[in-house]
């Protein structure tokens, strides 16, 4: 069974795509984060016809003694916000910045990523593909990547602020594949960072493999995504070098090869 915080960290990772959601929403989109097991879906005892899942869903609100709070985990839940037929509802939203600076994202930014949820959907949802011997990323140094970088993010946000620690999370090991990357972090400003890692035992230059969709989650990213392409690495003191590089520096200085896709710096 799922606890409350398991699902506190689900609504971080629904927000940081969908921008806001209120609490209906919140319960329809859920199994994108979450796949409920046999207890999550026993009925509760205390609220007639609602599963146990859908109850500690509903928990987070009504534990919540303001209208407003910002969580650790970094999302913020406004209550009692008027709804269109004219009934108070619970809202929950994306945030930006740190401690007494965090706030929810402008009405501006949650149009956008609603737009870039749609359009998400409307490509299909995000598989990475098994590439085998050619894609590092499934295999055991792939993993140890994505721990050495995990990490890495974890510590720096512990350096910036304790609470910024919730805010990092290991997508592609907690919550699978779906969401077209592996890792979602906070820069120093409190900003959303997508993460998606490439590992080599090799050099820089290292051609790289990358899927349709992956690719397609740098175009509709450019802002918040980064790739982290780890080189020189050794899977067994997990340790290497890490270039980071932003969505917007990967669509503009490297060739897409067709092969699906070879990736080539210019």
């Amino acid at each position: 069974m799922h606890s409350e915080n398991d699902i506190r960290k689900a609504v971080r990772i629904l927000v940081e795509k969908y921008g806001e959601l209120t609490t209906s929403e919140l319960k329809e989109k859920m199994p994108e984060v979450i796949e409920y097991d046999a207890d999550d879906l026993k009925k509760s005892s205390t609220r007639k016809g609602e599963t146990m899942i859908l109850q500690k869903i509903r928990n987070i609100t009504s534990h919540q003694v303001q209208d407003k709070k910002i969580y650790d985990e970094g999302f913020c839940l406004t209550k009692n916000v008027p709804g269109i037929d004219g009934k108070s509802q619970a809202v929950f939203s994306a945030i930006t910045g740190i401690g007494d600076n965090a706030k929810e994202i402008t009405e501006a930014e949650k149009r956008e990523r609603k737009r870039n949820a749609a359009n998400e959907e409307l490509q299909g949802p995000f598989r990475k593909v098994d590439w085998n011997a050619v894609n590092e990323r499934r295999t055991e140094i792939g993993a140890k990547g994505e721990e050495f970088v995990y990490e890495q993010e974890r510590q720096a946000a512990i350096a910036i602020s304790p609470e910024l620690a919730e805010r990092v999370i290991h997508l592609s090991v907690e919550q699978g594949d779906g969401f077209g990357f592996d890792i979602l972090s906070v820069d120093k400003n409190g900003e959303t960072v997508r993460i998606e890692v490439k590992t080599t035992q090799g050099n820089v230059n290292t051609p790289f493999y990358m899927s349709r969709n992956e690719l397609n989650f740098f175009r509709t990213h450019k802002k918040s995504a980064f790739l982290y392409r780890v080189y020189d690495f050794d899977p067994e003191k997990k340790r290497g070098k890490i270039q980071k590089i932003p969505a917007q520096e990967l669509l503009k200085n490297y060739n897409f090869e067709e092969v699906s896709y070879m990736v080539t710096k210019k």
